[in-house]
């Protein structure tokens, strides 16, 4: 059963950690008795850091590792859902409401993965053990708080901070933060990340963030800043300079552009899942009930191949949708089903394209389950390069290099490359981009609230799919703090 978070607080403070080997550091047991200065050691900090990365991936209980974070994005115009289907439809619908049951997994798992952070956070300078890999979990625990409250102030604008590790019975109480301060908190914590992440990923384990990662997650910090609701358009010239220097360095930090669709959308879960363009992805494995991923499954699929049915493409968003390589690595035009029938989309229960992109290897085994072993990409270095390209233009015009990362996208999907275009006709042809690319991704809803194009964008929607209930206010562009939460905390009950 989902828990409530302030209640977790006073259960994760009692709590301490044991640590055990497994094969991948998100396995571990974190479970054991209660010790003095546990913290005090590098394997407790560990630990403590396994705990902190699990609340990210709970698959069913909190966390990414399922497609209720993916919902909450469902205002975007590249997703929508089936009518009729309640808590899902309710972000489709831009109606959500405080008892919606999607929101709370990541509400609650980015809450109990900052718990963890802090543990790390308040202790690490005490710690006895190796300096340099004492220094890295501390690195890890801050990227981790960080993204952790970026996800959270997104989604819910105004939002308590919780920094420290020691529970106080007053924190029961406790006032939500402006979403100024979150974001000031989030460039501190990122600050540090940066600081005293290496290079590398430690233990060379692709579920860790690097410089690189941290560094990435900056620019996109700096972007969402520039855009509603502080609209603080310096932090775009910001945003540009933190993107040129992963760009500038992506060797050192092992990323790149995929050459291949083939192999960006791959997700076949024999292999390890992991691409070049991965800046940080949250491991998955079905073979831990926990850990499984359950969206790049049924989660995505249609039911006609036994799937859910839970999302698939806006039609108007899959007819604008540029012709090509791109495209047909994207959707799933056609399906076959276990027994071999072919369909295409207009044969469906749900006459709309689904999302290849979301959908497991068909050449895989297991292809027909609701579960994966496919690692949840988070951030990936397309958006880092798109970012430069439209954070340049909106602060002093692109230069070259803005114009070889549009390019090297478009030229990726076999599309006709740009020149001299006006800075707003650039960073408009960017926004283009971000959506064709970063589609089913989790990154539309939130460009539509920052450059407040929603109303814009509703204009062009389909008449046969969901439609808003109400007419769209900046009240629309965050989600409610779950009921259970205010219930315990009449503060929390702002909107």
């Amino acid at each position: 059963m989902k828990r409530n978070i302030l209640y977790s607080l006073v259960i994760l403070f009692l709590i301490t950690f044991t640590h055990s080997g497994c094969s991948g550091f998100l396995e571990e047991n974190t479970r054991g008795k209660v010790f003095d200065n546990v913290l005090s050691t590098q394997n407790g900090l560990e630990a403590a850091l396994t705990g902190a990365y699990r609340g990210w991936a709970n698959c069913w209980t909190y966390g990414f590792n399922n497609g209720w974070a993916t919902e909450m994005t469902l205002g975007g115009d590249d997703l929508t859902c089936p009518p009729g289907t309640g808590n899902t439809q309710e972000f489709d619908r831009y109606d959500v409401k405080n008892t919606n049951s999607s929101s709370p997994t990541v509400f609650w798992g980015c809450y109990k993965a900052i718990q963890g952070a802090n543990n790390i956070i308040d202790n690490y300078e005490a710690c006895t053990g190796s300096a340099n890999v004492i220094t890295q979990i501390a690195g890890e625990a801050y990227f981790i708080r960080a993204y952790s409250y970026y996800w959270l102030v997104r989604c819910h604008g105004d939002i308590p901070l919780m920094l420290k590790a020691a529970f106080d019975l007053n924190d029961l109480n406790i006032q939500p933060s402006t979403v100024k301060e979150v974001y000031t908190q989030i460039e501190a914590d990122l600050a540090k990340a940066i600081e005293m992440l290496e290079d590398n990923r430690r233990n060379s384990e692709a579920g860790r963030p690097n410089k690189g990662s941290a560094l990435a997650l900056l620019a996109e910090v700096y972007l969402s800043e520039a855009g509603w609701p502080l609209k603080e358009t310096e932090k775009y010239a910001l945003a540009a300079s933190t993107a040129k220097e992963v760009i500038d360095n992506k060797a050192k930090y092992g990323f790149d552009l995929e050459s291949s669709y083939a192999v960006l959308y791959e997700n076949d879960e024999t292999n390890s899942g992991i691409n070049k363009e991965d800046i940080f992805t949250i491991p998955c494995n079905r073979a831990n009930g926990n850990t499984t991923n359950a969206m790049y499954g049924y989660w995505a699929y249609p039911g006609e191949l036994g799937g859910w049915d839970v999302v698939f493409s806006e039609l108007t968003f899959y007819k604008e949708f540029p012709e090509g390589v791109r495209k047909d690595a994207t959707f799933a035009t056609t399906v076959k089903t276990q027994d071999g029938n072919v369909l295409t989309w207009q044969e469906l229960k749900n006459p709309r394209p689904y999302y290849k992109k979301l959908m497991k290897n068909e050449k895989a085994p297991d292809y027909y389950n609701f579960a994966s072993s496919v690692p949840m990409r988070m951030l990936r270095y397309t958006q880092t390069v798109l970012t430069y390209a439209e954070a340049k233009a909106r602060s002093g015009g692109p230069d070259q290099l803005a114009y070889d990362c549009l390019n090297s996208i478009r030229t990726r999907a076999e599309l006709s490359t740009y020149s001299g275009l006006s800075a707003e006709e650039f960073a408009n042809k960017c926004i283009d981009e971000r959506v064709w690319e970063l589609c089913g991704e989790r990154v539309r809803w939130f460009d539509m609230v920052r450059l407040e194009i929603i109303q814009q964008v509703l204009s062009k929607r389909d008449p046969s799919d969901n439609q808003p209930l109400h007419a769209i206010t900046e009240k629309s562009y965050t989600f409610p703090i779950p009921q259970h939460d205010e219930l315990l905390n009449v503060n929390l009950n702002t909107k």
